[in-house]
């Protein structure tokens, strides 16, 4: 669009100078005949040439400016007026259509419409003044007519040109900006696509995790270097990505085996280039693709493989790939040697300079190590092992460096860390939890990202992991907080400083407030919401379990609701020493027999209780007798733990027996994420102690694992209140 404006910009100066110089040549021709004087040239000369040099030299020092055509036009105007005014004949309207013409190129109707005004009053002064002198008589208005009537015909019709004109060229820019839309959709698919294809060919590999990332970094900046534009360096990057994309096809035994590989093992470790080669070749969607795969293994001297390529036979893409490869696998610990430091890399590459590595990419790639041009981009940034310090272990040293996809660092990785947050997994962080649990009370909350799959399906699975990263990212700020990645979409957190019931409320409003802020600042994910649900090992218990499942349902009543929020899971004084199920069906009970008018927990402004609330009360209105409620819980089996996966499945498990064993007639509800409610409408032909064992007999006949169990609970629903 700027190169487009430039050029109208160019083509407007040419045509005025061009009017300029061929009035000025015959104002001096007039000059030297005796028709004009100097002091009027001076005049011509300052309202013609003066405007016109000055826009000329804005034009050159800003040939892209908007304003530019504003001030052309304001001085090609003045400069026709003058001509208009000093002229001897009315017939000046012609000087007009150059830039009139020009002006149509802009595709600005309103500067079309603010010339021809200009335009069209100038010309009346004109005539009013050749009236006045006596040079236009009562004989001549039909030629005034004539003359007024041209110059309104020529901006009436330029005005339409360029509407027309106007609307072509915005319908264009749609279409273009829809055909860029689609191209950067599929530019996102692609890097996701092999993005994964790299995940796949890394797991493999418990040894080199991360490599294809960090060669794919190593090469585009290698790529960089040797001045490749934009679209070749990334390129390099999505080639270097599937470089060893061949692994596929190794057994994991060879992949992983910690010891030295046999002959018949190495042979059949040579061959990932090859099949690499083999199933990239024909992909038209990147030039060169197979090639890094194929040669990268290739040598400068022509001892390589597969084909044994020499010198410059070998392509500049798998020697690119090839360097960085190596400089990884150096760089990187391994489990028979420690990583090796910049200086015994350096001397290595320069050692097999013309062997193994195209001298030219070598001495350059030595610059960019001594530059530290690459610091940034080694699998850590640990101290050279010189100066004594303790290596990390090699799973640290190998954590994926998602720079340039994702935007920010990989976290240290290791066996009780999260790969992609690097926050603590289940098992160590439940683990750590309850050794806390067991030094003292603490508060302990669920954060939960909503619509995540949305952010999937819409953005793709990079942009999903740029959310989980940046929830990661604020919790971990937390020094206070135990940071555990829950499960696909959830954090779990423990606290001991904020073990009382207004401290944990307030730190879970901030945690969502200021987490919630910072994705809608993030303006492509603006559709995440933020839901807190807490719970107090003083108000529950210090059972990890039990206050999991308390957190649980707080969570579910936040999430109910459909806004971003928190909420604090609660027992009544009455019950602080009971059963923590049993108060449940209490404050159930006077949800729906009072509309949640008494505050109870989770009644709170709920439709789905406004509606069953609606439902019994008309049931009782035409039936005048009471119903029952059954409140069904999933639990752990004694000596279990709670896990997502499983209290999902179990709850499947026990929707489904519902539904093929209560009657149509009965009202059924799932009130948390680990409680089904089902309220029997006609006790006097089916029981509540019937229905619960009907219930009972088919979850357990299709669920066979022991992990779950159910605990149920049934009672007398009064009479709703009728308002």
């Amino acid at each position: 669009m700027d190169r487009k404006l430039g050029k109208i910009n160019r083509y407007l100066m040419i045509g005025w100078l061009a009017i300029v110089v061929v009035l000025t040549v015959t104002y001096f021709g007039e000059l030297a005949r005796g028709h004009r004087d100097w002091p009027y040239m001076a005049m011509f000369l300052s309202v013609t040439i003066i405007p016109a040099v000055a826009c000329l030299i804005y034009f050159i020092k800003r040939p892209q400016s908007k304003k530019l055509r504003i001030y052309a036009i304001a001085g090609y105007l003045l400069m026709y007026t003058f001509v208009l005014l000093n002229t001897n004949t009315v017939m000046t309207y012609g000087y007009i259509i150059p830039m009139l013409t020009l002006i149509v190129l802009y595709h600005s109707p309103k500067l079309v419409l603010v010339m021809g005004s200009v335009a069209l009053a100038a010309n009346i002064l004109c005539v009013v003044r050749f009236f006045a002198i006596g040079m236009v008589t009562a004989g001549d208005i039909k030629d005034v007519e004539i003359q007024l009537g041209m110059i309104g015909f020529s901006f009436v019709f330029a005005y339409i040109a360029t509407v027309l004109y106007d609307k072509i060229v915005k319908e264009n820019e749609e279409y273009i900006k829809s055909i860029d839309d689609k191209q950067k959709q599929l530019e996102r698919v692609t890097l996701q696509t092999i993005t994964t294809i790299a995940n796949i060919i890394d797991a493999k590999d418990e040894y080199t995790k991360g490599h294809s990332y960090r060669v794919a970094e190593y090469s585009s900046a290698l790529a960089q270097e040797l001045g490749y534009d934009k679209e070749r360096v990334a390129n390099v990057k999505y080639i270097g990505l599937l470089h060893d994309i061949g692994k596929i096809g190794i057994p994991d035994s060879i992949l992983n085996k910690p010891g030295k590989l046999t002959d018949s093992e190495y042979a059949l470790m040579r061959k990932h280039a090859e099949i690499g080669g083999n199933i990239l070749s024909g992909n038209n969607m990147i030039d060169g693709m197979d090639e890094g795969a194929k040669f990268h293994h290739e040598r400068f001297d022509g001892r390589g493989y597969p084909l044994g390529l020499k010198g410059e036979e070998i392509p500049e893409m798998a020697r690119i790939i090839g360097i960085a490869d190596a400089y990884d696998a150096m760089t990187s610990n391994r489990v028979y040697r420690k990583r090796l430091t910049n200086e015994k890399v350096i001397s290595e590459i320069k050692r097999c300079s013309g062997a193994q590595f195209d001298p030219r990419l070598a001495e350059i790639f030595v610059k960019m190590i001594e530059a530290g041009k690459l610091d940034d981009l080694s699998p850590d940034n640990a101290a050279d092992t010189n100066t004594g310090t303790e290596s990390k272990g090699i799973a640290e040293r190998s954590a994926d460096l998602l720079q340039s996809v994702i935007g920010f660092k990989e976290k240290a990785y290791d066996n009780e860390h999260d790969y992609l947050t690097g926050a603590l997994n289940r098992s160590a962080g439940e683990k750590l939890i309850s050794e806390r649990l067991a030094e003292g009370d603490g508060g302990l909350f669920i954060v939960d990202i909503t619509n995540l799959l949305g952010v999937n399906e819409k953005h793709g699975i990079v942009a999903g992991d740029r959310v989980i990263k940046t929830v990661s990212e604020e919790l971990s700020a937390r020094e206070e907080l135990i940071v555990v990645r829950y499960d696909g979409s959830g954090f779990l957190c423990f606290t001991k400083s904020a073990a009382e019931s207004g401290a944990l409320e307030g730190l879970m409003s901030e945690v969502c407030s200021e987490i919630g802020g910072k994705l809608r600042a993030m303006t492509e994910y603006e559709d995440n919401l933020i839901c807190v649900g807490g719970a107090l090992s003083s108000e529950v218990g210090r059972d990890l379990s039990a206050l999991l499942i308390a957190a649980d349902k707080a969570l579910f009543y936040v999430k109910q609701l459909g806004e971003e929020g928190s909420y604090l899971y609660k027992k009544s004084e009455k019950d602080r020493n009971g059963n923590l199920y049993g108060l449940d069906l209490e404050q159930l009970i006077k949800m729906i027999a009072h509309d949640g008018s008494d505050g109870a927990v989770y009644g709170m402004d709920s439709p789905e209780f406004e509606r069953i609330y609606e439902l019994v009360k008309g049931i009782y209105e035409k039936n005048k007798q009471e119903m029952q409620l059954v409140l069904i819980t999933v639990t752990p089996a004694v000596g279990k733990s709670l896990a997502v996966a499983d209290r999902d499945e179990a709850m499947e498990y026990l929707q489904s027996a519902i539904d093929v064993t209560v009657s149509p007639s009965m009202i059924t509800f799932r009130f948390s994420s680990v409680q089904c409610m089902v309220i029997v409408t006609e006790p006097q032909t089916e029981s509540a102690e019937l229905v619960t064992e009907r219930i009972l007999n088919s979850f357990y006949k299709s669920y066979d694992k022991r992990n779950m169990a159910l605990t149920t609970e049934a009672a007398s629903l009064p009479s709703p209140e009728v308002c």
